[in-house]
């Protein structure tokens, strides 16, 4: 493998060696090849792919920002561990600032046309992704249209703060690996809460509205509750047979 920017026709992007890196090992992550608290060679990555440290640095670190990743001064990179506690706490928080800010989310959306038709373009996004893609191949994509409506939503409260709050949460829940796992099924039931929310909110019903957000919460915190129940995934030769693609 060379060190050297390839260009992808397909695309029309030009995709670096640090990208495909950082793709296989966030992957890698997701699926748990890599499990929770491993630490991450940075010479031991560099022999596999048969190149030099820089590009693994500059994939890691872009991993570190993503939160996906911790940097330890003296001890090096390794794979971010959730514990089962955190991710609910994660979800509470989520839920108290999605039913605390009903008035003022269902005031906006009925009288802010911009906002109200941005959260619309982006449930008919989700829908024609369900019925185009099969998620479990595309979760990345999946994942960014669950947060685009989610922080839509919340935009929606004039609380900037919660905004920010909401989206430094993300990450650590991605991290789970639970979008990697989770069923084509449960992409399309997520897509029906969103639109129930969507309804009640615009039908300025405040009840079915937190109805609809608990409902959500719930669905999602069983999903990753059974997601960390489930055995450990695969140990490294799959990563491996990865490497020779």
């Amino acid at each position: 493998m060379k060190e050297e920017e390839k260009n992808h026709e397909t695309t029309g992007k030009k995709t670096t060696l640090t990208d495909k890196i950082y793709q296989d090992i966030k992957d890698d992550i997701l699926t748990k090849v890599f499990q929770p608290g491993e630490k991450l060679n940075i010479k031991e990555l560099a022999r596999e792919y048969q190149v030099s440290d820089t590009p693994v640095k500059q994939a890691l670190q872009r991993l570190a920002e993503e939160k996906l990743v911790v940097n330890t001064p003296n001890k090096g990179m390794s794979v971010r561990a959730l514990t089962p506690h955190e991710l609910q706490d994660i979800f509470d928080m989520r839920l108290m600032m999605d039913t605390f800010f009903v008035k003022d989310i269902v005031t906006t959306l009925n009288n802010n046309h911009g906002l109200r038709q941005q959260l619309i373009d982006c449930l008919e996004a989700q829908k024609k992704f369900i019925e185009s893609n099969d998620s479990n191949h595309k979760p990345d994509e999946f994942f960014e249209l669950d947060l685009e409506f989610h922080t839509l939503y919340l935009a929606a409260s004039g609380n900037q703060k919660a905004v920010n709050v909401f989206r430094d949460m993300q990450p650590f829940t991605y991290a789970s690996g639970t979008y990697v796992s989770q069923p084509h099924y449960r992409d399309c039931e997520c897509v029906e809460e969103h639109q129930a929310i969507l309804d009640a909110a615009l039908a300025s019903d405040l009840d079915a509205l937190k109805a609809e957000i608990s409902l959500n919460e719930k669905t999602a915190r069983t999903l990753f509750e059974a997601f960390e129940k489930e055995a450990p995934a695969h140990a490294h030769p799959n990563r491996h047979e990865r490497m020779g693609k």
